[in-house]
């Protein structure tokens, strides 16, 4: 295998050679050893679907919107010489492009296109597939490239990173030809680097625009400018963080940095700093920091909503533009970024409104969100009234919903029942999974949103409705509008705002939640939550967590229930939860929910394995594909999948 590498002793002889050429030797290694690739494979790198894609888009309109001027500035630097700009996503997926429209054609055949996938796996040695698993700037030049189809281009590629460390997205200049001289590339990746450095520190700026920031650089004129670092402050004069300059530049770590005393990282105060800044034109504070013999300066950045302060003895507060999170959004979010900012910007519409979708894996969650923000609203002292949208008969669902006078139909109750909707009133509407909504139910539903007004069946007259109202769903709803399946005017009647709650294995606090459910699990039994070992907790890590915090929690429910009082070993957590590898074998559309842009026909051949595999037990299946019964049922129904009577000995299936 070694003959396959891109230059002779690159396997054996990492250490003498650069860091970039060591880089791609152990990915060429991995692509080989690990997954098994072939070189000579041909066709073009895979282009997702525009249905597919949506899901890779939606969550990547922030970054996109902060970086659109930063890659259009590269795009001009770039294009004479023939290259293309891509930013992708964490996953490697091409989310935006700019190119010369008579290059279309060839570019989308060379796999350089909106929707194309760039990911070690499949691809093997590529530029955006290695800046996302190390986070490093490089060029993959020619012949570097894992397969052959690959090798003409050159692809310079930087990662654009978050304050917590994680990948926000790549941004790649890439070109179908260019001279065999790899250092011909060194400018193009100085570019790259520079674009995203750009966006990462306007990420950062933004994502602390609450904050005191503190802008770092080398020339004490230029700082405002040319900033080399940036530091995120709260009021009481601790860090929050800093961004990938500072910890570079001050050789910390990001997780012994936060919550530092600001003097004790810089030798310098808040309010010596405020004091420094408090001037229009006021030159940049003089600044030794910790990994760096000369000096640097820094001027201090307030709060969005503060005005710079003016000659203080001590920093006022920093006043955030909204206020702090409700202790039930708090605890719910915990540590997670991106929970964090779906809490606030939730928190921040209510009250006002507008109508909130929440998306997500099944088991993310969503019903708790809802709930977390009904008590944060003004309605809190009204009821919460949750509607499973899929576990309803149709035959039940309108009466369900809409209610029914006196004598509206055979078998009515004497006195009318009043509707779900209805009970609403003055409190939160919750209707769960509202993607598998009958459309005729759709019209009724659409009409009461637009006119805030519920009539029951049988009803002579309407009733004035007053409730806030949110909707869920794990599907994608403009897909199930383009097949005909949802209303487009419901979907932009509900979505107001739309958060995708992340996925357990998403979240940067996954050991906290475990720590803090098995905790709340304890206490309902009135036990002390029993310790984990090691070897348990690494597992722990390393499960994909399919079924979200669902699972999670019957996991810990189990690990209680075995336990003897004493630690959590390997062997409780073993059989707690089912491994990933006893997962391969299900297609990926199932293994994690997101079935949607799939094929029909793979959906349908998932859920019959599953029922196979379960013997027929319908719950178990379901259990498995992360998904509930009745949503089980529902897509049986709808993919045609006999059910398991018809599959099975009715002596043996079970549910």
């Amino acid at each position: 295998m070694d003959s396959l590498y891109p230059q002779p002793g690159m396997r054996a002889g990492l250490a003498a050679t650069g860091i970039a050429e060591a880089l791609i030797a152990r990915s060429w290694q991995r692509s080989v050893d690990r997954y098994r690739l072939d070189p000579g494979r041909r066709e073009a790198p895979r282009v997702l679907s525009a249905s597919a894609l949506r899901d890779h888009l939606e969550p990547m309109q922030p970054v996109l919107e902060l970086a659109r001027g930063a890659l259009q500035r590269l795009f001009e630097q770039v294009r004479d010489a023939g290259y293309v700009v891509l930013m992708t996503d964490a996953d490697g997926v091409a989310v935006c492009m700019m190119h010369e429209p008579r290059q279309d054609r060839e570019l989308r055949h060379a796999g350089l296109y909106r929707g194309s996938a760039w990911q070690e796996p499949t691809e093997g040695t590529c530029a955006v597939a290695l800046s996302v698993l190390e986070k490093v700037a490089l060029t993959v030049h020619h012949a570097e490239h894992f397969r052959a189809v690959n090798r003409s281009l050159t692809c310079s590629a930087a990662p654009v990173l978050a304050p917590d460390g994680r990948v926000l997205a790549v941004i790649d200049a890439s070109a179908l030809s260019s001279p065999d001289d790899k250092r011909s590339q060194h400018l193009v990746l100085q570019m790259v680097r520079q674009a995203a450095r750009l966006v990462e520190d306007a990420w950062f700026l933004q994502s602390y625009a609450d904050q005191w920031v503190l802008k770092i650089g080398s020339q004490q004129s230029l700082v405002e400018v040319a900033t080399d670092a940036l530091l995120a402050v709260d009021g009481d004069g601790r860090v929050l963080a800093g961004n990938a300059g500072f910890l570079a530049a001050s050789g910390l770590q990001a997780a012994a940095l936060a919550g530092q005393p600001l003097h004790e990282v810089l030798g310098v105060d808040l309010p010596t700093l405020c004091a420094a800044g408090g001037e229009p034109g006021q030159a940049a504070l003089r600044l030794q920091l910790p990994a760096q013999a000369r000096p640097s300066y820094g001027l201090l950045r307030p709060p969005r909503a503060a005005a710079a302060p003016r000659r203080v003895a001590t920093p006022p507060q920093a006043r955030a533009a909204t206020p702090p999170l409700h202790p039930a959004l708090a605890a719910l979010a915990g540590t997670d970024a991106a929970m964090q900012a779906h809490a606030r910007r939730g928190q921040r519409l209510l009250d006002k409104g507008v109508n909130l979708l929440l998306q997500g894996e099944s088991g993310t969650g969503k019903e708790a969100f809802a709930k977390a923000l009904h008590a944060a609203s003004a309605r809190r002292d009204g009821p919460f009234v949750a509607i499973n949208c899929a576990a309803i008969p149709e035959s039940l669902i309108e009466s369900e919903l809409f209610g029914y006078s006196a004598g509206s139909f055979t078998g009515a109750a004497r006195h009318g029942a009043r509707g779900r909707i209805a009970q609403a009133q003055h409190g939160t509407l919750f209707l769960d999974e509202i993607g598998d909504m009958p459309l005729a139910l759709q019209t009724r539903l659409l009409r009461v949103l637009a006119e805030r007004e519920v009539q029951a069946l049988g009803a002579r007259e309407a009733t004035a409705l007053d409730a806030q109202v949110i909707c869920a769903s794990h599907r994608d709803l403009l897909e199930l509008a383009e097949r005909g399946q949802f209303r487009l005017d419901l979907y932009y009647r509900i979505h107001g705002l739309s958060l995708r709650l992340p996925a357990l294995r998403e979240r940067d606090d996954r050991r906290a939640l475990v720590d803090r459910v098995l905790a709340e699990e304890a206490a309902r039994l009135g036990l002390d939550a029993p310790p984990i070992d090691a070897d348990a907790r690494g597992l722990l890590d390393s499960h994909d967590w399919p079924g979200n915090l669902r699972e999670l929690r019957n996991a810990m429910r189990a690990l209680l229930a075995m336990g003897e009082g004493g630690s959590i070993g390997r062997d409780l957590v073993e059989a707690a939860i089912r491994p990933r590898a006893a997962r391969a074998d299900l297609p990926a559309p199932l293994q994690r929910n997101a079935h949607d842009g799939f094929a029909l026909a793979e959906q349908a051949r998932a859920l019959r394995e599953a029922l196979q595999d379960c013997r027929g037990n319908v719950s178990e299946a379901a259990r498995r594909l992360g998904i509930g019964r009745a949503t089980m049922y529902r897509r049986m129904q709808r993919l045609g999948v006999a059910p398991p009577q018809r599959l099975f000995d009715p002596g043996q299936a079970g549910d």
